[in-house]
């Protein structure tokens, strides 16, 4: 999300420019609110012909640096919420690697709209970072009955979004219960876990230069952004495919370590987009494919991810593709589901798998060859022409003609529209239609009039403004469009009036 944003005020940023260079302090307020780094929108701005000030870049992240020395930590009453304290101590220390099910103290809560914001000495709940979703559960205990929705850092703090009640009066001095969504948890990690080894894997089918632009993880499903030029083709994500699933069956043990910043990335440790780090560096490792610094939840063992499968593939931005992807039960509900269809059209279409598209493609193409014969029949058997310029009206010596067509659509009508014209040496034609749930009309005038200021589309606008819509077009053939159909038979007299006294005062 916080990407799809950051490309919005990307695109503002460049529509308002008037150089052909992106300020530095542009460039690092993308970096610093949108997780934009340097290089990703560098590589855009090249794109639009531009450049980038990474002089300017560099100067604000320093003073940005040094705001944060001069301010020190984040005070909490600059937040937007009342905090009231319960107890004293550091908070927020997180056990969520290692349990699920943990006791805590308040520290403080604050309300705010009908919710409860409580931060805690130590918890089991993930705050959303890294591209990774917050979590989910219970927190309870005397005068605590609360539902967590969602996790957020602020600063270092965990603040957990609650609904339910918390009595302060009653607020017990033995703690509460922290409880995690475990079910939750487990399809988010998994989630996780699949998008470093999608990560690898698109690295190795697509190319080294490719670089993420991004990430996201919930429950339900990844996404995976990445720097590439084109469609990534159906066989190349059916290869990434393949690559990720055959990590899944090695069923690899993940290890985690801890280490200093600038040894992690000595050993080619791959860093997550728009992260930024400290002196020490959690590092997750899968198997030979995969080493990255997260600090994310994943599986133990790949073998947990169970499946893998691509959902969808497409365009972000200029340069930068979309991957979404699901795993485990939804990956396997998937793949049923589409065997399910897969076996609805073999059953209807009375084939074998190999033969479906062959099936498919024969009954498009004999479908395309059936309105090819009913266009042509629909023209042979079209209104008789002739029979209209018979009982049309004469003003002077020009004809007019004024017929409804009930069958067609507007392409059939400017067809009809240009066989009359063919027929009539000098006049003028209109034709409604209500065959659809609007009124049309297309009107025709012949070439001699129009030389002499009678314009088509003059008169479809104005035919268009009886049935309350409006028309346009050429001088020679004109439409118009209306909103209701009770309009089409006053419109038409009203028009046989307009086109009599047109050609009246020629």
């Amino acid at each position: 999300k916080t990407l799809d944003r950051g490309l919005i005020h990307f695109d503002r940023l460049v529509s308002g420019l008037c150089e052909k260079e992106i300020p530095g302090p542009d460039a690092f307020r993308l970096y610093d609110t949108y997780g934009f780094p340097l290089d990703l929108t560098q590589l855009m701005a090249r794109e639009k012909g531009l450049s980038v000030d990474e002089k300017g870049f560099d100067q604000a992240m320093a003073a940005q640096r040094q705001k944060a020395r001069e301010s020190g930590r984040f005070k909490r009453d600059d937040s937007g919420h009342d905090w009231i304290s319960v107890s004293e101590g550091e908070d927020s220390r997180f056990l969520g690697y290692e349990a699920l099910d943990v006791r805590a103290v308040v520290r403080r809560y604050a309300p705010s709209n009908g919710q409860t914001m409580v931060i805690l000495d130590q918890t089991p709940f993930y705050a959303e970072s890294g591209g990774q979703v917050g979590d989910t559960g219970r927190i309870e205990g005397t005068g605590v009955d609360l539902d967590v929705i969602d996790v957020q850092k602020d600063g270092d703090s965990f603040v957990h979004i609650c609904t339910g009640t918390l009595d302060p009066d009653a607020l017990g001095s033995g703690g509460v219960k922290c409880v995690v969504d475990g079910v939750r948890r487990d399809h988010t990690r998994r989630n996780h876990t699949a998008t470093h080894l999608l990560h690898a894997a698109v690295k190795q089918v697509l190319g080294e230069q490719v670089q993420q632009a991004g990430s996201f993880v919930d429950p339900d499903h990844l996404r995976f952004d990445l720097t590439y030029f084109e469609k990534i083709t159906p066989d190349k994500v059916t290869e990434i495919e393949k690559i990720v699933n055959r990590e899944i069956l090695l069923n690899n043990k993940l290890n985690v370590s801890v280490k200093a910043f600038d040894e992690a990335k000595e050993e080619g440790v791959v860093a997550m987009f728009g992260e930024k780090y400290g002196d020490q560096v959690r590092v997750v490792e899968a198997g030979d494919i995969s080493k990255e610094l997260c600090g994310g939840t994943h599986v133990d063992r790949t073998g947990d991810i169970g499946l893998f499968k691509v959902t969808e593939e497409s365009s972000l931005a200029s340069g930068v593709r979309r991957l979404v992807a699901v795993t485990g039960h939804r990956a396997v509900e998937l793949v049923q589901e589409q065997a399910d269809i897969l076996g609805a059209l073999r059953s209807l279409l009375n084939c074998g798998p190999d033969q479906l598209s062959e099936r498919v493609e024969s009954i498009l193409s004999d479908r395309k060859g059936l309105l090819k014969r009913l266009k042509k029949r629909k023209e042979a058997e079209g209104p008789d022409v002739n029979d209209w310029l018979k009982s049309a009206d004469q003003v002077d010596d020009h004809l007019f003609v004024i017929e409804l067509v009930d069958e067609g659509d507007t392409e059939d009508l400017k067809r009809i529209g240009d066989t009359l014209l063919s027929k009539i040496k000098s006049g003028v034609g209109v034709l409604f239609h209500t065959g659809d749930e609007k009124p049309s009309a297309v009107v025709v005038v012949t070439k001699d009039l129009t030389e002499r200021g009678l314009d088509a589309s003059d008169l479809a606008k104005s035919i268009g403004g009886l049935m309350g819509g409006g028309g346009g077009g050429r001088p020679h053939l004109a439409t118009a469009g209306g909103r209701d159909l009770k309009l089409v038979k006053g419109a038409m007299d009203s028009a046989r009036e307009l086109i009599h006294e047109e050609l009246n005062n020629l």
